[in-house]
């Protein structure tokens, strides 16, 4: 059996959500994981790995009414950097390097991979981000400063892995040998949802203030027909049609799978989710966030929803008025699909030399090939 240390990002709950699933697919095929997670994942993780979940001080976005700011977002992580690197040391010197791994996995998190790196330990990049420098996208080329700056960001997170697995909800041309794109992966709290058509129309809003919640509201008022279920608050309110509700996993995801549409920003997670539910979106992407601004340009190209730079009555009323507009069916949208997912994944690390035996019905014992590691 292999011994896998697994590092997760902790922005937003993609990677902790896609990390659970993996790594609770790992761990019924006999292998040990070690969990290096940080800010929410490791919130998110550690109930249901509790010991095996360790926390990593990791880089984070600075956030405020729905957009980056990238000088902020900078000095955040420089003042932060010298106490969190430290820390990293003791994580990895108390709790990683007597673990002794046989393979890395990263989600996107940069310190296990570069630990990887030094010690030359096998290590799979399974992301979605790398999107963005392992294939050939289209996109506004009005863009390209804000592409260039997110394609150097992304490649110094993780530069030498063995292979780079991309979890994507459309197809497009692989220029790396070394990736692979696979289907999304759903949390079985979707899986386990069924879809319905209701009234209402759900909204997530990222890194809301006050100021965000007054315009949700006057928005609203302008469309009476219609019941808005806000999230992004945590907060019980209800003002006319519009109803914040707190934080909620079952009960965002019961509102989700019955809703008429969704509003929200562009994270590659919900918008999975949202194709699984098959629900149209109206998605206003975190300015300066490229992944995010790439997402809605496909959102809109595949026929999948509308997209605007910013909240207003004026996209909302359109999105509204197209809501029985049934979805269109493109043969470049690739929807969630958890098996072919773990079937892809499998194969990929049988390439490097592991038999993880994530398919099959027996755990197997592991190949461990740290000579296959390239330079």
């Amino acid at each position: 059996m292999a011994r896998i240390l697994y590092g997760v990002a902790g922005e937003g709950f993609g990677h902790s959500s896609r990390s659970e699933l993996l790594g609770q697919r790992l761990i019924n095929a006999g292998h040990t994981v070690l969990f290096a997670a940080s800010r929410k994942s490791y919130s998110y993780l550690k109930p249901t790995f509790q010991d095996a979940v360790q926390p990593v001080y990791g880089l984070s976005f600075y956030c405020r009414n729905g957009r980056v700011y990238p000088m902020r977002t900078l000095w955040q992580n420089i003042a932060g950097y010298p106490k969190g690197a430290a820390a990293n040391r003791r994580l990895f010197a108390d709790s990683v390097e007597p673990f002794e791994p046989d393979l890395v996995i990263s989600d996107f998190e940069p310190f296990s991979a570069w630990w990887a790196q030094r010690h030359r330990v096998p290590c799979v990049s399974i992301d979605h981000e790398h999107v963005l420098t392992c294939c050939e996208l289209d996109g506004e080329r009005a863009l390209w400063k804000e592409r260039l700056l997110a394609q150097i960001v992304t490649r110094g997170y993780h530069t030498f892995a063995d292979a780079y697995l991309i979890p994507n909800f459309f197809k497009a041309p692989v220029t790396n040998a070394h990736a692979a794109l696979t289907p999304p992966v759903v949390r079985n709290i979707v899986l386990n949802q069924r879809p319905e058509s209701g009234e209402h129309v759900v909204m997530y809003a990222t890194g809301a203030d006050e100021k965000m919640r007054q315009r949700i509201l006057d928005i609203a008022q302008s469309f009476r027909r219609h019941r808005f279920y806000v999230y992004g608050f945590n907060r019980d309110l209800e003002r006319g049609n519009c109803v914040f509700k707190k934080t909620s996993t079952d009960g965002f995801i019961r509102d989700l799978a019955s809703c008429r549409g969704v509003i929200a920003t562009a994270g590659f997670s919900l918008i999975s989710e949202c194709l699984h539910f098959r629900k149209p979106m109206l998605l206003i992407p975190l300015q300066d966030q490229y992944e995010q601004l790439l997402n809605t340009f496909y959102v809109e190209k595949l026929g999948l929803g509308q997209r605007s730079d910013t909240l207003t009555g004026e996209c909302v009323g359109s999105f509204l008025s197209n809501l029985d507009t049934p979805l269109k069916t493109h043969p470049l949208v690739e929807y969630p699909d958890n098996e072919k997912f773990f079937s892809i994944v499998d194969n990929t690390f049988k390439h490097i030399g592991f038999d993880l035996n994530l398919c099959g019905s027996s755990p197997k014992r592991a190949l461990c090939r740290r000579s296959q590691i390239r330079a």
